[in-house]
């Protein structure tokens, strides 16, 4: 029995210490550089993993990159949840609960509208609506259970969720050095980037890069526009009729790091976390956070925008620039 747990277990975790080793290494330089240069550390592991893109044309690294940007990073951002105080949001009332809810609806509409004015079909501008319009890619292959009938070819699908991660990682280094450059209170930077970054390691890496302030802001504005991913694909399954096993799938995908968000969220504030245990929780968070920022650098070409099928990057460009009108609009109110 021992023996067995023991493959069981060596043959599960070889496969992932390349590319876990990758992340690992790159973070380790990413703090010199940081600590010698000053730079942000999110935006320094970011570009520094961008400069290693070819090593995720290899098998060998795939499944510990996959690993760092997907499950290393969902236990990051659960850990975040330690971060959040009752405080914090009685702080930010009603006004990133209204935004999100006004951004998701009014993005999904839009790109509905849009597409159908530009010739992409329904399923192609819902999936793009969700995937801008919530949180990105993880939203979309959620979305993607929905289908059980005709749907978009698999090559128009790849496109758009291309198209949608290499913008939303433009946005993560473009917004801050935009918004560092304007006198924004830490609360409205921070539901700014929650609103309009579209994947959540991407928004969360773009609040961390101008303050911790921003950052508590960034993330709980970026849960509550997770938090809507359940109601949103349950509406949306009435109309893309979906089957029981896609039903079962969809639930499946639901977001269980949100959960473990909200119940750390609950203990931190109900009950009394020594601070030392805090401490712990919110460093092993951060170092979650940027082994997945690692990862998100090696697996991302931007050259990859020139192969992508211009319908598709044309209503994801849309989307994006919509998005940004109406957070800006409503947080200039």
């Amino acid at each position: 029995m021992i023996r067995q747990s023991y493959e069981l277990v060596r043959n599960s975790a070889l496969p992932l210490m390349p590319g876990l080793l990758i992340s690992l290494t790159i973070v380790f330089a990413a703090h010199y550089i940081s600590a010698q240069y000053g730079s942000p550390l999110v935006l320094t592991t970011v570009l520094l993993g961008m400069a290693f893109n070819n090593l995720s044309r290899y098998d060998e690294f795939r499944p510990g990159l996959e690993y760092s940007a997907k499950v290393v990073l969902r236990c990051g951002v659960a850990l975040m949840g330690i971060r959040i105080t009752f405080e914090q949001i009685g702080v930010y009332g009603l006004e990133p609960i209204i935004l999100v809810a006004i951004c998701v609806c009014s993005t999904i509409l839009f790109s509905v509208l849009v597409g159908k004015w530009i010739g992409a079909d329904r399923f192609t501008a819902l999936l793009t609506g969700v995937a801008t319009g919530i949180c990105g890619v993880s939203a979309a292959m959620a979305f993607l259970a929905l289908q059980s009938g005709k749907r978009a070819g698999d090559t128009q699908v790849a496109c758009t969720l291309v198209a949608v991660t290499c913008i939303s990682t433009m946005a993560m280094i473009l917004y801050p050095a935009l918004l560092s450059h304007l006198d924004l209170p830490a609360a409205t930077a921070g539901m700014f980037l929650g609103t309009t970054v579209h994947d959540v390691a991407q928004a969360i890496g773009a609040g961390e890069m101008l303050s911790p302030e921003v950052a508590d802001a960034t993330i709980y504005t970026k849960m509550l526009r997770v938090s809507l991913l359940v109601p949103v694909l349950f509406t949306l399954s009435a109309f893309c009729q979906p089957t029981d096993g896609a039903a079962k799938t969809i639930v499946h995908r639901l977001p269980l790091f949100l959960l473990v968000f909200m119940i750390i969220v609950l203990l931190n504030n109900l009950i009394s976390i020594p601070p030392v245990v805090q401490q712990s929780m919110s460093s092993i968070s951060q170092f979650c956070l940027v082994m997945a920022m690692a990862a998100l650098g090696v697996r991302t070409n931007l050259l990859d925008l020139f192969t992508i099928e211009k319908r598709s990057l044309s209503l994801v460009l849309l989307n994006t620039g919509f998005i940004v009108l109406i957070s800006t609009l409503m947080l200039s109110f």
